[in-house]
C-alpha cells in the first residue's frame, strides 16, 4: 500500500512539473507579442518604432555581389517590409542635413496650419540665404502655392514665411519640430530652423532620417508635391509668377519613386533621402545619403546595388 502511494506521488509530481514546464516554454501568442512591441519604450513620450513584421527572410542577400563604395560621410539603405537595414555607413553619425529638414517642416505645417489661407511675406524672410530672393516683401500667396515652393524648389524663403506666420499664431515652429522628432524616436536629431540653413546647431543621422521618411509618407500632400517635376505659381493678385523646378534630379530616372527630398549647403554638402517601390509596389526601400559630393549618383548607386545584391521574391 505504501509503495502504491509513493508511486502515485511520483507520477503526479511528474505531471505537474511537465505542465509547468510546458506553460513556461509556450510561445507568446502573436497578438500579444505585437501588442508588447507597440507599447515598448512608452514613457512620457510615445516613441515611433520602425515597422515590425513577422519573421521574414526576404530580401535574400547575394554575397557574390560586393558592397558599393560610397564616398558620402554617412549612408543607409532600409527595407521597409522586413524592418531592417540592408546597408549602413556611419548611420549613427550626427551630421547637418540641410534642406532635408523641410520634410519635418512640412509635417508641422500640415498638422498646425491651413494651406487655404493667404500668407503675407515679411521682409525678414526674403533672401534669407543670400543667394537670391524666392519671394518678394509684401507678396501675398496662398498656402498651397507656398507649400509647393518650399518642397519642389526647396525654397528657404517659403519655409521661413510659414514659420513667421506660425509665430503670429502663437506656435513655436522649431519647438514643434523637435517635439515631433522625439515622438518619432529620432533621438539623435535636433532642429534649430525650419529651412535647414543652420549647419552648426541642427543635425540628424541616417538612421533617424529613415524614421522621418517613414512618417512623411503618411501625408499624401507631401508625397504628391514632391513628385511634381515643375510647376508655376503666382501671387494672389496674379502680379508675381514663380517657376518651380524640382531639386530631385532622379525624378523620371528611377522608377516608382514614392518620396524624395534633397538638401545642400557648403558645410553639409549634398544630402538626399529617397523611398522607392519594388516588386510591383509590394516592397519599399528607403535610402539616405549625407555629406556627399554626388548625392544623386550615390543614391542611384545604392538603389542599383540593392537590386543586384538582394532578391525580394
Amino acid at each position: 500500500m505504501r509503495l502504491s502511494v509513493i508511486l502515485f506521488t511520483i507520477v503526479l509530481g511528474g505531471l505537474i512539473t511537465g505542465t509547468v514546464f510546458f506553460v513556461l516554454r509556450r510561445p507568446v501568442e502573436k497578438g500579444v507579442a505585437n501588442e508588447y512591441s507597440k507599447n515598448a519604450g512608452k514613457g512620457s513620450e510615445q516613441a515611433f518604432l520602425l515597422p515590425i513584421s513577422e519573421t521574414n527572410y526576404l530580401p535574400i542577400r547575394d554575397f557574390t555581389v560586393s558592397e558599393p563604395e560610397i564616398g558620402a560621410k554617412a549612408a543607409a539603405l532600409f527595407d521597409v517590409k522586413s524592418g531592417r537595414f540592408i546597408f549602413v555607413k556611419n548611420s549613427k553619425q550626427k551630421l547637418p542635413i540641410a534642406s532635408v529638414t523641410k520634410l519635418m517642416s512640412a509635417i508641422i505645417i500640415l498638422e498646425n496650419m491651413d494651406l487655404n489661407n493667404v500668407f503675407s511675406v515679411p521682409a525678414e524672410t526674403v533672401n534669407v540665404d543670400g543667394t537670391g530672393a524666392d519671394l518678394y516683401k509684401g507678396e501675398r500667396i496662398r498656402g498651397t502655392d507656398l507649400f509647393k515652393m518650399m518642397l519642389i524648389k526647396s525654397s528657404n524663403d517659403a519655409a521661413l514665411t510659414f514659420a513667421d506666420q506660425a509665430q503670429k499664431q502663437g506656435i513655436d515652429f522649431v519647438a514643434k519640430m523637435n517635439e515631433k522628432a522625439r515622438i518619432f524616436g529620432m533621438l539623435d536629431t535636433h532642429f534649430s530652423d525650419p529651412a535647414g540653413l543652420d549647419d552648426h546647431d541642427s543635425f540628424s543621422t541616417a538612421a533617424d532620417l529613415v524614421k522621418l521618411v517613414s512618417q512623411a509618407t503618411n501625408f499624401g500632400a507631401i508625397m504628391e508635391t514632391l513628385k511634381i517635376r515643375s510647376a508655376d505659381v503666382t501671387s494672389t493678385d496674379g502680379g508675381i509668377s514663380h517657376h518651380l523646378v524640382n531639386t530631385n534630379q532622379l525624378l523620371g530616372h528611377i522608377p516608382d519613386i514614392i518620396i524624395g527630398k534633397t538638401g545642400y549647403t557648403d558645410l553639409a554638402l549634398g544630402s538626399m533621402v529617397l523611398e522607392v517601390g519594388l516588386n510591383g509596389g509590394k516592397d519599399q526601400v528607403i535610402s539616405v545619403v549625407l555629406g556627399s559630393n554626388d548625392r544623386f549618383g550615390e543614391t542611384r548607386k545604392l538603389m542599383e546595388w540593392a537590386s543586384r545584391a538582394y532578391s525580394w521574391r
